[in-house]
């Protein structure tokens, strides 16, 4: 393992998915492939079009992977939080990176080589099956955001944060630009329903969050 990595590194991989899976002396071995690096907030991590080079699996903070469409407007993924392993489908296929991915809050990333990725889909077929369920995982998602895009855009506001409330729980992380951005709206639309449902006691607004008041309401 690379000096950057710190101790208890390979432990705590080892409980995270797709390393899960694999045997102890796999684990160990693999240990000269991984390292560790830090991003600032706002820092970018990877740009659109990049060939991926490393599997990323996300340690502290959180990463948005973003997409700018010909009119310039922002378009985001789920956020990436603690555990994430993100951009896998683009290693597998070896085809460039869909997407942006910035660091949301000064974060740790572990990175894997592509050739230590490789090696182990071609030797365990465990990990391979895992690396599998990540795909599909993100396929899902994908297929969610492209039938949700059909709904009107207060539906598909309530839809966001019904996720974002699965992920971090009554108290949301997120300015309203952000959650513009997960719905491809402009930040203006996001503040108008918000706004409303702050008046009708759905959630509560602060700055830079967000609280879920009547988390029902978000599926009704």
């Amino acid at each position: 393992m690379t000096p950057q990595v710190r101790s208890g590194a390979l432990a705590w991989l080892g409980t995270q998915t797709l390393l899960r899976v694999l045997p102890a002396a796999a684990l160990k071995r693999l240990g000269s492939a991984i390292s560790q690096v830090r991003y600032a907030k706002g820092e970018t991590i990877y740009n659109e079009l990049e060939h991926p080079r490393q599997l990323w699996i996300l340690k502290e903070g959180r990463v948005r992977l973003l997409r700018h469409s010909s009119a310039g407007r922002v378009f985001a993924f789920p956020i990436a939080t603690r555990g994430s392993v993100f951009c896998i489908a683009g290693l597998m296929n070896q085809c460039p990176y869909p997407c942006r991915a910035v660091a949301d809050t000064d974060t740790v990333l572990f990175k894997i080589t592509a050739s230590a990725f490789h090696q182990l889909l071609k030797c365990y077929p465990a990990f391979g099956c895992e690396a599998l369920k990540v795909v599909c995982q993100e396929c899902c998602r994908a297929h969610a955001l492209c039938s949700s895009s059909q709904e009107r855009v207060e539906q598909r506001l309530l839809g966001a944060l019904a996720q974002l409330f699965d992920e971090f729980g009554p108290m949301i992380p997120l300015g309203r630009q952000q959650v513009a951005e997960l719905v491809g709206v402009s930040r203006e639309t996001a503040n108008r329903i918000l706004l409303k449902l702050q008046a009708q006691g759905v959630v509560k607004l602060a700055f830079q969050r967000l609280v879920i008041r009547n988390p029902a309401k978000l599926r009704s």
